[in-house]
């Protein structure tokens, strides 16, 4: 299916009012948004006056795209568990992980769930 410029058009419409909406709705939530949205209006700034280095730009950008975002209490203590292990234990780990053989596929998993 081929993407008119027309149907572009109207996406970039309905993308700028579905933000439009999200940040009506950020204002009204309960000072975490907000606090979010200042913290991501002092990451611009920073941008601009190019005190980031790449890496912070680049993870900035994801953020604002939605890709990544900043971890949860749950994630630090896992990954602080992680961190404390010995290399031949987080090897051992690693080898276990690249012998999974998945039927289906991962690739063919993900495929499906795009559908």
């Amino acid at each position: 299916m081929a993407i008119t410029t027309v149907d572009l058009k109207q996406m970039q419409r309905d993308i700028a009012q579905l933000k439009k909406q999200v940040a009506r709705l950020e204002r009204r939530g309960n000072g975490k948004q907000r606090a979010a949205a200042r913290t991501q209006e002092t990451t611009m700034l920073r941008v601009r006056h190019g005190e980031m280095s790449e890496r912070e730009r680049a993870l900035a950008i994801l953020r604002r795209a939605g890709v990544t975002r900043e971890m949860t209490p749950e994630e630090e203590r896992i990954a602080a568990r992680w961190d404390a292990l010995p290399d031949k234990e987080k090897r051992k780990v690693e080898d276990a992980l690249r012998r999974v053989r998945l039927d289906p596929p991962l690739s063919q998993l993900i495929h499906e769930m795009r559908r």
